[in-house]
């Protein structure tokens, strides 16, 4: 193993080859026992396969026997992953409502009064949710839509980004109630 391994690290394809096919199977366990938001296992199993390439490179055969180092990697790896997806920053994207249905509401219509009635009915949705929220959630809903961070919304209001993600989680909520 420790033979192939260093065939692997001195950039031999077939022995690269020969034991991403040996190590598939760890990966494919591995993977299988998380939960990425917003992605598959699929995307796991790739986050593991760099793992499974970081041990090929990083293996010194006096630390132990690879067959763990890689378990250890290909574990890191797809545990990184899941930390970041599960991150303050990742979580507007994954909050995101989709906006281009109201777009084809509009687009389905030639009626200029139903264009009319529609834009009307939306901008009497937005007033009244607007009175709900709370003047912080107004800031960081009005921010957040010009395109800033929450890192840069908690600095321009002094708030943690802590803070502007549950400002922002409330308003979310207040509009799902208002739907």
């Amino acid at each position: 193993m420790e033979q192939l391994v260093a065939r692997a690290k001195s950039g031999d394809a077939q022995a690269i080859d020969e034991l991403y096919t040996q190590y598939k199977g760890l990966v494919n366990c591995v993977a299988h026992k998380f939960f990425l938001v917003g992605g598959d296992v699929q995307d796991l199993v790739q986050e593991g396969m760099i793992g499974l390439f970081v041990a090929i490179n990083k293996y010194d055969e006096q630390e132990g026997p690879f067959p763990a180092f890689a378990r250890l990697c290909v574990t890191r790896q797809i545990l990184a992953a899941v930390r970041h997806s599960n991150g303050v920053r990742q979580r507007p994207l994954f909050n995101a409502v989709e906006l281009d249905s109201l777009a084809d509401k509009l687009a389905d219509t030639d009626d200029p009064l139903d264009i009319l009635l529609q834009k009307e009915e939306n901008e009497q949705f937005f007033r009244q949710a607007k009175r709900q929220f709370t003047p912080l959630e107004n800031e960081v809903v009005s921010l957040f839509a010009e395109g800033y961070s929450y890192e840069d919304i908690g600095e321009k209001l002094h708030k943690s980004a802590k803070s502007v993600d549950g400002a922002m989680q409330r308003a979310r909520n207040k509009l799902l109630k208002l739907l």
